[in-house]
């Protein structure tokens, strides 16, 4: 009888410990938290930098005829843009040229395009382009001749600076009727450029 008395006094004695465990616990439990911090991390980790994306565009030329005087610079409309940022670009040019030789005679010509820099009144280094040419062929019916060239250059700026593409036609011998820069639904002329630092 007193062992049973005995257990039941420790049954008792352990329920109250366990109540009065359960009631103390938000006591114990809010300092602690305080000073632990909450189970999930709020201090977020520092944000990284994003790269700001390098400046690039392109301006897609219209159809536009050369002069006929041989070895002069003509402007390709639509392909003027401004560089913004100094720094050194990488420039693309992508040039349709056409021409149309006389009829019954040799021609030896050609289309070249370069990009100017018409802040500086300068060419830009090392940007002549041989869009199309033909050979001496002998005297026949017109002749037209017409590729699709692109090459590309690289430009260093310490100021915004503003460029643009232009074409010239010229020829050794012979005449050409027609001359042009084209753009159409079977191929572009366009400025592109790409900041590279």
């Amino acid at each position: 009888m007193d062992g049973a008395r005995q257990a039941s006094r420790m049954e008792r004695l352990e329920t109250v410990a366990l109540l009065f465990g359960l009631a103390l616990m938000p006591v114990i439990t809010a300092p602690l938290a305080s000073l632990i911090g909450p189970a999930t991390d709020s201090k977020q980790a520092p944000a990284e930098k994003t790269a700001t994306a390098p400046d690039h565009g392109r301006a897609i030329g219209h159809t536009t005829a050369l002069t006929t005087a041989t070895r002069r610079w003509t402007p390709i409309t639509h392909t003027t843009i401004t560089l913004k940022k100094r720094g050194t670009y990488e420039v693309t040019q992508q040039v349709r040229g056409q021409f149309v030789t006389a009829l019954n005679r040799s021609t030896h010509a050609w289309i070249i395009s370069r990009v100017f820099n018409l802040t500086a009144g300068v060419p830009v280094k090392e940007s002549n382009l041989l869009v199309t040419t033909s050979a001496n062929h002998p005297p026949a019916a017109n002749r037209d001749y017409g590729t699709t060239a692109s090459g590309r250059a690289f430009i260093d700026i310490d100021r915004p600076t503003t460029i643009r593409l232009e074409a010239m036609q010229a020829w050794d011998e012979g005449t050409v009727t027609k001359s042009q820069i084209i753009t159409d639904p079977n191929g572009l002329t366009q400025l592109l450029y790409k900041e590279l630092t």
